[in-house]
């Protein structure tokens, strides 16, 4: 046995005194009883299968995972002690919910299955938790027989995020080492990413076995199932995942028929099993085992709720050592569990509210002045009320131009573009204010490109034939007024500024409009602006600054006139009008998404997952930060975020969304959105703050996450 599979009888503050593998585990994991010198109390540490242990990259995922369980809340979660410390061979993590029996220790002390009102409670707590945590963003993708732990006062989930780090998406999982694949949904067993409806299947296997003591899914298991129960659990277990019911819906069918007078409790056996085992490993005074150490810091959690409904009394056992507190009963369906800890280190906010958008985006949605978010779909365009996530209106006939951007203005409208005309569209109603149908493509040249705008006046690029014939082309940037509906100047741009590619990203300045050289003539090439005065479209200044990026969208401009590029091992910050460089950051690697700015910091993430915060004025760095996960390759995670308050920097990796302290980067929480639908969508990013809220945008769901 190498040394990182190898155990010692000490594993961090923990000494070994026991096994809890006293039967074949599902997964093939080590699950041991162990001594917490620090406090004296017993606690049960998970280590990896033998086999996994010998792979550096199951060991990160391993140790990431346990990270990431921290942030379970409720009752049925089982609590994280401590985890190892990344500089250890062997990862584990430890548990505080000892004296407890995994689900087949239960079944062969009971020498058969569990009674059916135990099997109605198991099921009801565990698929409220399973709600609670969805909501959140949160899939389990690790419950099964040998993770489903009983003790005295109810079960305990443990193992969170088994079958992600057992192997990653897109790898098979049919039969790796540390996966159960009596438990593993089918979606999961060709590298599917874990989805809600996964945890449903697995809760599926774990009640089918619970009330069979069969660990096969065949037709003679699920004839054994009870009748009341074998509906519900045969359709947790369709092979189509859009077939399974929500949590919600598991739970509330679990206690529908429920009699009053039937007992939810543990059978006398099962009880007596977790009284020897709590009299075989008591407490012991804190530092008698070894040298004391420091005491952990761990987060009380909430026990369930005084107003739950008690199922059963437990049988009490004399001599057990359970003590009256521990045998008070299994609680019953709608049990409202405990306050929910909203302050725990790296555990997310729940959601306010999320929004389906039921189609494939056109773009990010917008939001307007913290009150409204416009979304746009191939199919239609909506508009949302922040505070609530509800509908204001939506439209089928909009049509808005593929090619072009929507764009807000100031006065409570946006332009809906079209291929031949443009619209001014109410925000609050929907309705159409006025149409602009003047540059046609036709006998006129085409919007190619909205720049800016303001509540006054509307900047965009012209192309195609001018109004004087057919044969002369034109491009040129216009000023629109919005108030009388008409052109207020033209300029023409000047050859090395023609070409647009449709992403042409204008600044809008007090005095100015400064207008990037695009196209086919800026990849690769140095970064030029074109300054045109505001009022009259005159040509102030042509300037070229250090530097090589070709995405203007990966540019800032903050106040004080600086602007800001991103190239290849850096950021570069150039007085906008002399071009001189004011100062250089130089990044591990390149940046990954645009920089943004709060106050006199500016933030940004480069492709090693490092976050950089920079004063501003100065360009001294204020504090660097590496996320434990990575970036994925393909160029959709590590956008940088800050909040409306300017407390909070969010970053986005290949697994998750992490909030940072904006005042020295330490991790507040993370967020992992759950989205069920494409498999090979990453968790999200952020698109927009508004006062108190973030707003998080994972494949086609838009979460409201309160902030600050």
């Amino acid at each position: 046995m190498s040394v990182q599979a190898a155990e010692s009888a000490r594993l961090g503050p923990f000494r070994i005194v026991g096994t809890a593998d006293a039967h074949a585990c599902f997964d093939g994991a080590r699950r041991r009883i162990a001594r917490d010198d620090r406090t004296g109390r017993t606690a049960v540490l998970l280590l990896p299968a033998v086999e996994l242990a010998e792979d550096p990259g199951y060991r990160v995922r391993f140790r990431a995972e346990a990270e990431n369980s921290r942030r379970l809340t409720g009752f049925w979660a089982a609590p994280v002690i401590d985890i190892a410390p990344a500089h250890e061979d062997l990862p584990w993590v430890a548990y505080d919910c000892f004296p407890a029996l995994s689900l087949e220790e239960a079944l062969a002390a009971s020498k058969g299955p569990l009674p059916e009102p135990t099997v109605r409670a198991l099921g009801t707590v565990l698929a409220q938790a399973l709600a609670g945590w969805h909501a959140s963003g949160l899939v389990h993708a690790g419950i099964s027989p040998a993770t489903t732990l009983l003790m005295a006062d109810g079960p305990r989930l443990t193992g969170y995020g088994l079958v992600r780090a057992a192997a990653l998406d897109g790898s098979e999982r049919a039969h790796p080492p540390g996966v159960d694949p009596f438990s593993l949904p089918p979606e999961q067993r060709g590298g599917g990413r874990p989805r809600p409806a996964g945890d449903v299947y697995a809760l599926g296997a774990v009640l089918s076995y619970a009330a069979t003591g069969r660990a096969d899914l065949s037709y003679a298991s699920r004839a054994a199932l009870p009748e009341a129960m074998g509906g519900l659990i045969t359709a947790c277990l369709s092979a189509d995942p859009e077939a399974r019911p929500q949590p919600v819906t598991v739970a509330r069918e679990l206690s529908a028929s429920w009699s009053a007078d039937a007992s939810g409790g543990l059978p006398t056996s099962v009880v007596a099993a977790l009284g020897e085992l709590a009299a075989a490993y008591p407490a012991e005074p804190p530092g008698s085992g070894a040298e004391a150490a420091t005491e952990p810091r761990t987060a009380a959690r909430p026990g369930p709720s005084r107003r739950a409904v008690t199922i059963g009394a437990l049988s009490g056992v004399a001599g057990l050592g359970l003590g009256a507190g521990a045998v008070a009963g299994w609680r019953a369906a709608g049990e409202e569990p405990g306050p929910r800890a909203t302050n725990l280190r790296g555990i997310a906010p729940a959601p306010l509210w999320r929004y389906d958008f039921g189609g494939e985006l056109q773009e990010d949605p917008l939001l307007w002045q913290g009150r409204i978010a416009l979304v746009n779909t191939l199919k239609s365009v909506t508009a949302l009320t922040l505070r609530t996530g509800r509908a204001l209106w939506s439209r089928h006939d909009l049509y808005p131009d593929p090619l072009s951007t929507i764009v807000l203005l100031g006065d409570g409208t946006f332009i809906s573009p079209d291929t031949s005309a443009f619209s001014a569209v109410s925000l609050s109603t929907g309705r159409i204010k006025w149409v602009e149908r003047r540059y046609n493509g036709m006998d006129a040249p085409s919007v190619s490109t909205f720049l800016a705008a303001d509540k006054n006046a509307l900047w965009f690029l012209i192309q195609g034939s001018s109004e004087e014939g057919a044969s002369a082309d034109e491009c040129a940037v216009v000023a629109y007024d919005l108030k009388k509906r008409k052109e207020r100047w033209r300029t023409p741009l000047p050859e090395a500024f023609q070409g647009d590619d449709g992403d042409t990203v204008a600044f809008l300045l007090e005095s100015m409009i400064l207008v990037p050289r695009t196209g086919e003539t800026m990849h690769d090439g140095p970064v030029s602006y074109l300054a045109l005065d505001r009022r009259n479209g005159r040509k102030l200044w042509t300037r070229t600054y250090r530097g090589e990026d070709d995405s203007p969208e990966s540019r800032l401009v903050t106040p004080g006139n600086l602007l800001i590029t991103c190239d290849g091992d850096g950021m570069r910050a150039h007085d906008i009008v002399s071009g001189k460089e004011r100062w250089r950051v130089r990044t591990g690697r390149t940046t990954a998404g645009a920089p943004v700015m709060h106050g006199r910091s500016v933030y940004v993430t480069d492709m090693d997952a490092i976050t950089y915060a920079v004063d501003v004025r100065s360009g001294k760095p204020r504090w660097r930060r590496r996320s434990p996960v990575p970036l994925n390759s393909f160029g959709t995670s590590g956008e940088t975020a800050v909040s409306h308050a300017g407390t909070t920097v969010f970053q986005s990796t290949e697994a998750e969304i992490e909030a940072l302290d904006a005042s020295n980067g330490a991790l507040k929480w993370r967020f992992a959105p759950a989205d069920r639908e494409q498999a090979t969508a990453f968790p999200g990013r952020v698109v927009g703050t508004a006062p108190g809220m973030a707003f998080v945008l994972s494949d086609r769901v838009l979460y409201a996450l309160p902030v600050d």
